[in-house]
């Protein structure tokens, strides 16, 4: 594991969260070797928690937490398209598994639909099954849709989403997952509570991520200009990764039941345009420009249909939680990260 990921984890395991409650517990986290179940499942392992990590390839899962195989781990091949029968009990589940690139929205909206809406609805029957004392559900700004004339969004804020649109396909499912959540919660008594997760960057998100968090930070590891498909002008709500991390495990043990919070920096909101001008000035020496290409109808396929979208997250900050890492110090360490991995590749 890189050294900047590894630094990032330890900053989440020795973060002010109540870990004792979760000691002598069990954790299942799905998508456990995606770029956010990795951090949590690496930081509760750093914590001496024990984790059921649900994973498509278990090789590659091995590959990853090769410095965290013990017995306090224990890697599980698993479909969460599929039923998941297993008679491991787990205390908590942290449910992140998810499609989690534009990319794939556009090219594959049926299987995005049937991960976020028969995957929650599949772990949601073993939660109860075996009776979980808690359940969380990773969502996303995109449920809050289209919303005009809002300066920020709170957990109550609603707008429009186009259900003829393929690109809805992303932020209608999880949505719908959501209301599944509350529904078992309802009917079943299932302890369920929702983290509603802006934009999110730092080291670790994949080589072939194609939200511009990633591609534009491996633009100047790579020292070539920034290239942006649209004019980029809309405000957004990012948040940098072990801020995000303490957000979900914040929301785990301190929130309520039936209650969605958003994990969403006041320290980073900008535009598209704005990440890639903070990154050029950054490394005014590389002397690289920002430069906008108009996109193709493929490309246009991925854009997210959302404008102006800035989240506001008083509420989770009334459990104690503050974001700690701005947009500029973000971004460095992200680039850091993508420098870092060139150099291992070479060695």
């Amino acid at each position: 594991m890189l050294k900047s990921v590894e630094k990032e984890i330890e900053n989440i395991a020795a973060a002010d969260i109540p870990w004792d409650e979760l000691k002598g517990s069990t954790v299942l986290v799905t998508g456990a070797s995606g770029f956010i179940g990795t951090y949590i499942v690496c930081a509760l392992l750093k914590r001496n928690i024990s984790v059921l990590a649900l994973v498509q390839s278990k090789s590659y899962a091995e590959q990853k937490f090769a410095h965290y195989l013990g017995d306090n781990l224990k890697i599980i091949e698993h479909d969460v398209c599929d039923k998941f029968e297993s008679d491991l009990a787990a205390d908590y589940v942290i449910h992140c598994a998810s499609y989690a690139a534009p990319r794939e929205y556009s090219l594959y909206p049926v299987e995005t639909m049937k991960i976020n809406v028969c995957g929650t609805l599949n772990m949601l029957d073993y939660a109860k099954r075996v009776g979980v004392k808690c359940f969380v559900y990773v969502s996303t700004i995109e449920i809050y849709g289209k919303t005009v004339g809002i300066d920020q969004i709170d957990e109550n804020t609603y707008g429009e989403i186009d259900a003829l649109h393929p690109r809805s396909c992303y932020p209608l499912s999880k949505k719908a997952s959501e209301t599944l959540c509350i529904a078992y919660a309802e009917e079943y008594g299932l302890d369920v509570k929702i983290a509603r997760l802006s934009y999110i960057f730092g080291p670790g998100m994949s080589v072939n991520d194609s939200k511009v968090v990633s591609v534009f930070p491996q633009c100047i590891a790579d020292n070539k200009d920034i290239v942006l498909k649209s004019r980029g002008e809309q405000l957004r709500s990012y948040t940098y990764v072990s801020d995000a991390i303490k957000g979900i495990l914040t929301v785990l043990t301190k929130g309520e039941n039936k209650n969605a919070y958003n994990i969403a920096s006041s320290l980073c909101v900008t535009s598209i345009v704005g990440i890639a001008e903070t990154l050029v000035e950054l490394y005014m020496d590389k002397h690289l420009k920002v430069k906008f290409d108009l996109p193709n109808e493929q490309e246009k396929r991925a854009f997210s249909l959302i404008e102006n979208a800035v989240m506001r997250a008083k509420k989770l900050e009334s459990l104690g939680w503050h974001p700690t890492v701005d947009l500029k110090e973000g971004l460095k360490r992200t680039v850091e990260e993508k420098e870092e991995l060139k150099k291992v590749k070479l060695c």
